[in-house]
């Protein structure tokens, strides 16, 4: 999971990715030198939860499938992997009709790798 991860980092904009589950755990991360693990993994958490909740209060379909939140200093992305979320964190000037192909490609591998 983590070279899937850092290989979807190498793309242009992209400053870290993870992988959590729907209640907020994170499974894996590879995330940049300027990223501290713990915060963001606690804040995205949160974000996910808070999100879910919302979408239900107000009778929306319960399946959130993606969800891109956007502030001054960049970008995080929800994807909708089944079991789990794909996270990305990005630059705020990541274009996502770009880099959408990478992010499915990530998505993709990453559902479907196979254990050892």
């Amino acid at each position: 999971m983590k070279t899937i991860l850092e290989e979807l980092n190498q793309e242009v904009g992209i400053k870290g990715s993870m992988v959590i589950t729907p209640d907020g755990i994170m499974v894996a991360s590879a995330l940049g030198e300027d990223l501290e693990e713990e915060l963001v993994a606690a804040i995205v958490s949160s974000m996910l939860v808070a999100v879910k909740r919302t979408l239900t209060q107000i009778n929306a379909p319960d399946q959130l499938n993606s969800c891109v939140l956007t502030a001054d200093n960049g970008k995080i992305m929800f994807y909708d992997m089944g079991n789990s979320f794909l996270v990305v964190v990005a630059n705020k000037n990541l274009r996502l009709d770009t880099s959408i192909i990478a992010i499915q490609s990530a998505m993709f591998r990453l559902k479907n790798r196979r254990v050892a």
